[in-house]
């Protein structure tokens, strides 16, 4: 993690005040380190690189996620469609807003639980990359935006009519999801642990509405 290890901090760069993972401040243990610091160095190579000029189009991507795929607006949103399909008896509406609730509800409770736990820092908490006077969070892992991007759209494949539909549906959630790197938010590892826990958790949701 980018705040939990002096070794890392040293070869990709991030900045490490003596953090830990956990409550406490509490230290990696030793078996991790090497795998951590690993992961640390190609964050930083994998985000410099995509930051490094991203153009319009990605800035666009980026933006529109920032204010769409916050689970603020997707849970009120399938709750709607929910309903809308249980008034008018849309049976595919009514599935994929029940789902979508279920899903988002519990992504978002895991992946703040999880932030508490881990206390990774944000690309923008972490030299040389801090914005100044920007207040330390440590909430980097998992990205809360890409854990609900992806669980929305599990929902939606859950009525998909075909596996390209269903392509779309997650190419457009990682375009969105990616954004988070390039607005200097989140680590790409954070992206892809916030993809596959609100996929995972999202398909436990679907098969227990299912039964």
């Amino acid at each position: 993690m980018s705040d939990i290890i002096e070794q890392s901090g040293e070869k990709s760069g991030i900045e490490n005040p003596g953090g830990g993972i956990g409550y406490g401040g509490n230290p990696v243990p030793a078996i991790l380190q090497p795998t951590l610091t690993a992961l640390d160095a190609l964050d930083a190579q994998v985000h410099d690189i995509v930051t490094c000029d991203p153009g319009p189009v990605s800035h666009a991507l980026a933006t529109a996620g920032h204010y769409a795929i916050k689970r603020h607006v997707l849970i009120p949103g399938f709750a709607i469609a929910g309903i809308v399909g249980l008034l008018t008896g849309q049976p595919d509406l009514r599935r994929a807003g029940s789902v979508g609730v279920a899903g988002l509800v519990v992504t978002a409770t895991a992946s703040r639980s999880i932030k508490r736990y881990v206390k990774r820092r944000r690309p923008d908490e972490c030299a040389p990359r801090r914005k100044p006077g920007w207040r330390i969070s440590a909430r980097s892992l998992p990205s809360g935006h890409a854990a609900s991007a992806f669980a929305a759209a599990t929902a939606l494949a859950t009525v998909s009519r075909s596996p390209a539909q269903s392509l779309m549906i997650y190419g457009t959630a990682a375009a969105l999801a990616g954004g988070r790197v390039v607005r200097h938010r989140h680590w790409a590892s954070d992206v892809l642990a916030g993809a596959l826990l609100g996929t995972a958790l999202t398909l436990v949701a679907r098969r227990l509405l299912a039964r």
